[in-house]
């Protein structure tokens, strides 16, 4: 299992990479920890890069910062001149912090998560934390009158702290006085000659109401850019939007995963979650006898069948603990309704998170309702019947079989957090699949999925179920003597090797490690709609 760019820990352990997607908390991620600092060309905020320190960029690309380590310091970088705190560091299109391995082959020095953990906070980081831990508000409060108060006189903490609070989706306690403080000093110790500063300190005082101040001194940062074109012509689209501001858009699917976060915690403090270990402990391996859907007959169009599938699929999410006391990661995965009583189908994989206090699905009218029973389970299935709590009359999808390779289908789920994301494809082919004494029949698709896909529904034109994301297998070629052979990716720390490649295919892997050549395939393995079924005591229909 990938997450988001980094190995993690597999779901189930058969049959390739689980589709999971775990996001980290904010002070794991490194967001402050990584890009808190930028440099610029005034003396109130320029200093000597070091070691692993920020590397200075022109002032028209370098607000609020972006850390390359030096040894990367002359490679080519683009970095679009919005770029802002925490939002992105890009080296070959590296989002998220790459594996050590990766790193030592590019002479980077990569700290691990012990040395990270055992570095005490600056000023800013705690505040942020803070800032972003639930009920952290009071303890937020605090930190950030010291830091105004304790750096009065550092314009680049300042700054930062101001920018980081007006920007930062993440922040569950936005205390807005505070920026607009912190920035009218950091304006202050600047001498106003600094126009990020002053684009600070522009949006401090949109954001607190003061919006005529605020578009004045945006104007202002704006005669600051000299002959810097770029950052001009940036600063003239904003103060556009200030002049006028557009429509909201809506929630970023960020901001919807941590409102998942946000009620799946709330249902542990009210006492309505279920633990995923009271769910496992008391689930059944016998089918539950529901009633399936009647198969739909008419054909539909792209737009129809993505609105038609859209109303049924739901975006499943278990909380499991961080390593920091009352903090969670996120795990995020997809599910799809198969009875209007609130009956959710995804993968076994999905609720196989014992150590979670709770599980959660929020269907697609934004409601979350959290998992109270697992009605029949399938482990070599990789198949969970779910019961919703406070959910009913919900559009159910029909699950068919018969489904021919070559035929065209459709997935839609949650890729890397992408919510609702549509894909197609064809049906590749089926293949027997055997393990510990078992078999099953699976099947392979080119319709793309990734993590946070498992559990989603394969469609066909009808809007009828015919499978169910399940796994990813990646296929890669290795040297002259070994070509052709697949390489079974293995899921880090579970200790787990795995199933050996599926169907008669499968090759004999050499002795000692095995290092991948060049990326040639994904094959993206799926659970046929007839297991469902008999998982549901419905009969396995033909496709219409």
């Amino acid at each position: 299992m990938v997450e988001g760019g980094r190995k993690g820990r597999a779901g189930a352990g058969r049959g390739g990479n689980r589709q999971l997607r775990r996001l980290p908390s904010p002070r794991s991620s490194g967001v402050y920890r990584n890009c808190r600092q930028r440099k610029n060309n005034h003396p109130a905020l320029r200093a000597a890069p070091g070691k692993n320190e920020a590397v200075a960029f022109p002032a028209a690309i370098s607000h609020h910062v972006v850390m390359i380590p030096p040894p990367l310091a002359s490679m080519p970088i683009a970095i679009h001149p919005c770029a802002r705190l925490g939002i992105l560091v890009l080296v070959a299109c590296c989002v998220w912090p790459v594996p050590a391995t990766w790193a030592a082959a590019a002479g980077v020095t990569v700290e691990d998560d012990a040395t990270t953990a055992s570095e005490p906070l600056s000023p800013v980081d705690a505040y942020f934390e803070a800032a972003t831990r639930p009920g952290g508000g009071a303890d937020a409060a605090a930190l950030g009158i010291a830091v105004v108060r304790d750096h009065a006189a550092d314009a680049l903490v300042l700054d930062t702290l101001a920018w980081g609070i007006l920007t930062d989706e993440t922040l569950l306690h936005r205390d807005l006085p505070l920026a607009l403080r912190a920035a009218r000093l950091a304006h202050q110790v600047t001498g106003g000659t600094d126009v990020e500063v002053a684009e600070t300190l522009a949006r401090a005082l949109v954001m607190t109401g003061s919006r005529d101040d605020g578009i004045a001194m945006h104007r202002r940062a704006i005669d600051l850019c000299g002959d810097d074109p770029s950052t001009r012509l940036v600063l003239r689209e904003i103060l556009a939007e200030y002049l006028q501001p557009p429509a909201d858009p809506g929630p970023t699917d960020g901001a919807v995963i941590r409102r998942i976060e946000a009620e799946a915690c709330g249902l542990i403090a009210s006492g309505r979650a279920v633990t995923v270990s009271r769910l496992l402990d008391d689930a059944d391996v016998s089918p539950c006898r529901l009633e399936p859907v009647a198969a739909a007959a008419a054909p539909l169009t792209s737009e129809q069948l993505f609105e038609k599938v859209r109303r049924s699929v739901v975006v499943m999410a278990a909380l499991e603990p961080a390593a920091e006391p009352g903090r969670y990661e996120v795990t995020l995965a997809t599910g799809f309704v198969i009875h209007a009583s609130g009956v959710v189908a995804t993968n076994f994989h999905v609720v196989d998170a014992p150590e979670s206090p709770v599980l959660v699905a929020m269907t697609a009218d934004g409601v979350v309702h959290p998992v109270t029973k697992l009605l029949a389970v399938s482990p070599f299935a990789d198949l969970a019947i779910c019961q919703l709590d406070g959910a009913d009359a919900l559009p159910p999808l029909a699950c068919v079989s018969g489904a021919r390779p070559g035929q065209r289908i459709h997935a839609l789920s949650h890729p890397d957090g992408g919510l609702y994301t549509l894909t197609d494809g064809i049906l590749s082919r089926y293949f027997v699949h055997r393990a510990d004494g078992q078999a099953k029949t699976m099947f392979t698709t080119t319709a793309d999925f990734a993590v946070g896909s498992s559990g989603g529904p394969l469609v066909d034109d009808r809007g009828n179920v015919v499978g169910m994301v399940s796994s990813t297998l990646a296929v890669y070629a290795q040297d002259a003597e070994a070509a052709g052979r697949r390489l079974h990716e293995r899921p880090d720390d579970s200790g787990d090797s795995g199933d050996e490649p599926a169907g008669d295919e499968a090759t004999a892997v050499s002795d000692g490690p095995l290092l991948p050549g060049d990326f040639q395939m994904g094959l993206n393995m799926c659970v046929p709609a007839a297991d469902i079924l008999r998982l549901i005591g419905g009969e396995a229909s033909a496709g219409q």
